[in-house]
């Protein structure tokens, strides 16, 4: 057993282990290894300063896995450097793998980890363990994850948790009216689906929050076809659903004390004779008629449908939706931040402080105006794309004609987020899973409706 420890400067444990300990540098990016022959341990790292909040906690607990995990078997963290849970949430964030479908497969996983006797297998039941659900989801080929066996794993992994989770197939889907929705579907021969999660644990009459996802399970652009490069990754469509559905999962999991639904529809786009055509006009379930002149242009027909419904159904106080939605989401803010609109500054700052604890960015971008008149059609009530300029914000404006003006709401674009092409220190790289840990903080500390106010100086 090849053993190490991590300690802090100055503490019970460092002065223990009687060691010739070196000063490590303030930054928590530097650390010391101090190389010696110890009767305990053949790896020792010395951290100066402890981890201010629980995103550098997270981080440190990330550095210290890739640190160790091809040397040591065993890792030992000092009690003193606080945060526990928070660093350990870190180990098991940075350890996640997703290679079910290699032969010979291969984890580096360090075989132990404690603080203080505190076991990594502790935290595995806390948040991480959810976003661990969402990144699997995201990760899944679109031969295995399609909308049927989508619902059939939500239903299977959240009605555990207390998650009162509602499976809506095509059948139901046209008596219902939603029909832009199964537009972008009717092209493929899975049906879609439309699956509500509902977490009723608040004060009762209390109206709920409402999570909404883009689940498009691959995405080939249906007739207005992608190009082949890269078409693979379009099986990470549906990050905006896993967001929501690893958000629930920790929900229900932590029962928390809100009053939340979420809703997430599925569908694949596929070019095919029946698929959807460039120029045709759908009703939607508000009423409001859409010309569909981009058939790659999908995911925000499936959000408005969904948008409508969780509205009459449930009327939610607060809305967030999330999407892997546009192209121009990553050219303005690369893969550093995601694209947020709404038209409530008192959301925007809720969702900012959430994202900034679970060390995920969000950056306001504009509406108004301007920018809703380039959705308008000659022929219908609106067209699902604008022109070559302001992508995502005309997107956003799509989504926002089927929101209620009066509830406040929020678009949280996340195409640049949901797929880290690098690594970072709690992301392997692939699936991030980026947007549960925010979900789950807002729900935790979102206003009340009273405080919740619109802006009213919305250029409409």
């Amino acid at each position: 057993m090849t053993k190490a420890i991590v300690v802090l400067a100055d503490s019970k444990q460092a002065k223990k282990l009687g060691a010739p300990v070196k000063r490590a540098s303030a930054n928590l990016e530097k650390s010391v290894d101090i190389s010696f022959a110890h009767e305990e341990y053949d790896y020792i790292t010395v951290i100066e300063t402890k981890p201010k909040t629980a995103n550098d906690a997270r981080e440190l607990g990330g550095d210290m896995f890739s640190k160790y995990k091809k040397i040591a078997t065993t890792l030992e963290l000092d009690d003193a450097l606080g945060f526990s849970n928070d660093i350990l949430e870190g180990i098991d964030l940075a350890g996640y793998t997703f290679n079910k479908y290699k032969t010979d497969s291969k984890d580096i996983k360090l075989d132990s980890v404690t603080i203080n006797s505190k076991s990594i297998d502790e935290v595995k039941q806390s948040i991480s363990g959810s976003i661990n659900f969402a990144r699997d989801l995201v990760s899944e080929p679109g031969n295995v994850l399609y909308p049927q066996t989508y619902a059939a794993r939500i239903q299977r992994n959240l009605s555990p948790t207390g998650i009162t989770v509602k499976l809506y197939h095509e059948s139901q889907l046209k008596e219902m009216g939603l029909n832009l929705l199964l537009s972008v579907g009717q092209g493929s021969e899975k049906d879609s689906y439309v699956v509500v999660m509902e977490h009723m644990n608040g004060k009762e009459g209390e109206q709920p929050i409402a999570l909404v996802g883009k689940g498009v399970t691959f995405d080939t652009g249906g007739i207005s076809l992608k190009p082949g490069r890269n078409m693979g990754d379009m099986k990470y469509d549906m990050g905006g659903s896993a967001a929501v559905v690893g958000a629930m999962h920790a929900i229900g999991t932590q029962k928390i004390k809100r009053n939340v639904v979420g809703i997430v529809g599925l569908v694949e786009n596929m070019p095919d004779g029946k698929a959807i055509k460039p120029g045709d006009v759908v009703t939607s379930l508000s009423g409001q008629t859409v010309e569909n002149l981009n058939t790659d242009a999908e995911g925000r027909l499936v959000l408005a449908d969904i948008l409508t419904y969780v509205q009459k159904e449930y009327n939610p106080y607060v809305i967030v939706d999330l999407a892997t939605l546009t192209g121009a989401i990553v050219a303005a803010l690369g893969h550093e931040m995601a694209g947020l609109f709404t038209n409530s500054s008192d959301l925007e700052f809720a969702i900012d402080d959430a994202g900034k604890v679970s060390g995920e960015g969000f950056y306001r971008m504009p509406m108004g105006s301007n920018y809703a008149k380039m959705i308008k059609s000659p022929i219908a009530d609106m067209q699902n794309i604008g022109g070559p300029y302001a992508g995502s914000t005309t997107a956003a404006e799509f989504l926002y004609k089927f929101v209620d003006n009066k509830t406040a709401w929020a678009h949280l674009d996340i195409a640049g987020m949901a797929w880290e092409e690098k690594g970072k220190p709690v992301t392997p790289k692939g699936a991030a899973g980026f947007g549960v840990r925010t979900l789950f903080n807002l729900v935790n500390s979102v206003p009340n409706k009273q405080s919740l106010e619109i802006d009213k100086d919305m250029d409409y």
